[in-house]
């Protein structure tokens, strides 16, 4: 017995497959890399948070944490861009399974950091309506005066 938990895996593709791989493996690294370029530039203007004189390292922090998991989740879905690449030309099994395996983990991290702000976004609406400030009036109080 194999130790091996790919041995069952196969894939066999019709042109319309391979296609849809290819697409699959374009659009895996055009995301991967704009998710790195966000997570540099998040990261970048985190910097001078971090070391400003202006007390903002509790921003600073975890805009360098999130900063770290966009680039993650970029190098995830490039690394599986290339192995889908590997997998279409050398009908490898393994480079195929590798990839599901990171894009599992991308979608894992993605859907992680959406429950995580939609998370935040409650309590700060929450806090904000605590203390007063969460919701402004849309209308003002006296209707007959309209700035513009």
């Amino acid at each position: 017995m194999s130790t091996d938990p790919f041995t069952s895996l196969q894939f066999h593709l019709d042109s319309t497959g391979r296609e849809s791989l290819t697409k699959l493996s374009r659009w895996a690294k055009i995301l991967g890399t704009i998710n790195v370029v966000l997570g540099g530039f998040n990261g970048a203007f985190a910097i001078p948070l971090l070391f400003g004189e202006r007390g903002l390292t509790v921003l600073a922090i975890p805009s360098m944490f999130f900063a770290g998991i966009l680039i993650y989740m970029g190098l995830q879905l490039t690394g599986a861009s290339s192995n889908l690449r590997f997998a279409l030309m050398n009908e490898s099994d393994k480079g195929f399974a590798d990839a599901i395996e990171k894009i599992q983990k991308f979608f894992f991290l993605s859907a992680t950091l959406y429950l995580v702000g939609i998370f935040l976004l409650f309590i700060m609406m929450g806090l904000g309506m605590l203390s007063g400030t969460g919701f402004p009036d849309i209308a003002p109080a006296d209707p007959s005066v309209i700035s513009i």
